[in-house]
């Protein structure tokens, strides 16, 4: 892996495959798939990679759905996450205050986990360090693009690094700088919001009963509350509120907000014995009108950004990652070195295959929202009705589990176990 020129260097025309906007976990993971093939890749990241204390690698805990695993597993990723990965086995979904709950467990669907835990640090150095033995990577970083401008062959993209420039040539520009995409607007391709009026404070935390593997999504009147599994017998709080009440809940005493946090959970794991440090996030749906463009695709929260509910938000885009790779891949397997990259019938191949997994998954997470949400008289007892009746059908829990695991609809290679190049 090469590195951008120094303080006041400046370099024109550097040619290249692709160009990735954004080094958090998207953008590196897209660079480590794409290190399987023949490509040379230029990813430019606002901040220092080293010091892996960006918004992307945050205090925040992701949650991998069974097929990531297997797509990390497929880039030789997962061997150096293992040891640091706590396994779900159980998910418990009800809400405060009603009866009825529904489970999904790991061995009704014959898998070692429906999912696993990781910290976004751990998660993002192991990242890096894979992307130090890639030789046909250059990373530009801290740098920023700045412009960006298309022409039929190639995209033309200026990069600003320490008060310097440099335009990189490349024949395809993914963006995967995150919700508020620089990269996207430079682009000319809008995003439609939907603002939830809420924020999540996320924190570590112990509690009297350990977790074991279960994890739980507890609705209650003010948002939901997802309590997940981590290493060391702790738990990862994600507790959604109306942005006013998060940020006064956020700054109580820690007696007081263990309180209050236990008024809302319950005492379904005995009381909260240890509440790590807070941070707060505001919650919005964000989604791009297209993913693709000429010379030009979206992924990760660029495409589109999901409330955190159902924990879906970075398994959707690995699945990105791994469609794309697998689109690159079988072209150049047709067209060896003569491959365009951002060749529009290529683009158009990607941005089809992912059409119905954001739909779903989209249309999934917003649903949550809106159905436990709402508190309009009568709604609650049916709320329960439907938990306890979707207890007791298998293949309504079979279709949530496969959801929830990354396994609905047409899955790329990767996320089926199988390599990306064979």
């Amino acid at each position: 892996m090469s590195t951008a020129p120094r303080d006041g260097d400046v370099h024109r025309d550097v040619p290249c495959d692709v160009l990735i906007a954004g080094g958090g976990a998207v953008g590196s993971a897209l660079a480590c798939a794409l290190g399987e093939l023949p490509l040379d890749v230029v990813l430019v990241e606002l901040l220092q990679p080293q010091l892996l204390a960006q918004p992307s690698f945050d205090a925040r805990v992701t949650a991998l759905a069974n097929g990531s695993q297997q797509i990390l597993s497929g880039l030789d990723l997962w061997r150096d996450l293992a040891g640091y990965v706590e396994a779900i086995r159980t998910i418990h979904i009800s809400e405060r205050g009603r009866f009825g709950a529904a489970r999904l467990e790991a061995g009704e669907e014959n898998v070692p986990a429906l999912g696993y835990t990781v910290e976004n640090q751990t998660l993002g150095r192991v990242l890096w360090e894979r992307l130090q033995r890639s030789q046909r990577l250059k990373v530009l970083a801290p740098a920023k693009v700045v412009a960006l401008r298309r022409e039929p062959d190639f995209a033309e993209v200026t990069v600003e690094r320490d008060g310097a420039t440099e335009t990189v040539r490349a024949k395809l520009v993914v963006a995967a700088d995150g919700a508020r995409s620089a990269v996207r607007a430079a682009l000319g391709v809008h995003a439609t919001e939907d603002d939830y009026g809420q924020r999540a404070v996320v924190f570590n935390c112990a509690t009297e009963a350990r977790l074991d593997g279960r994890a739980f999504e507890r609705f209650t009147e003010r948002g939901p509350i997802a309590l997940l599994p981590l290493t060391g017998g702790r738990g990862a709080m994600i507790w959604t509120l109306p942005e006013g009440d998060a940020q006064r809940v956020a700054a109580l005493p820690d007696d007081a907000f263990r309180a209050e946090l236990q008024a809302s959970f319950g005492q379904r794991l005995g009381r909260f014995t240890r509440i790590g440090q807070r941070h707060l996030y505001p919650l919005a749906r964000v989604a791009s009108e297209t993913i693709h463009g000429e010379r030009a695709v979206l992924i990760g929260d660029a495409a589109l950004r999901l409330h955190p509910v159902a924990g879906q938000g970075f398994n959707l885009a690995l699945r990105d990652i791994a469609t794309l790779a697998e689109v690159v891949a079988d072209a150049i397997a047709v067209n060896g070195a003569a491959l365009d990259v951002g060749a529009a019938e290529l683009l158009e191949r990607y941005a089809t295959w992912r059409a119905a997994d954001r739909q779903r998954v989209s249309s999934f997470t917003h649903g949550l929202i809106q159905l436990f949400g709402d508190a309009a008289p009568g709604l609650g007892a049916g709320r329960g009705l439907g938990l306890m009746a979707f207890d007791l059908l298998p293949g309504a829990k079979a279709l949530l589990a496969r959801q929830t695991m990354g396994k609905a609809g047409r899955l790329p290679r990767l996320a089926r176990g199988l390599p990306l190049v064979s």
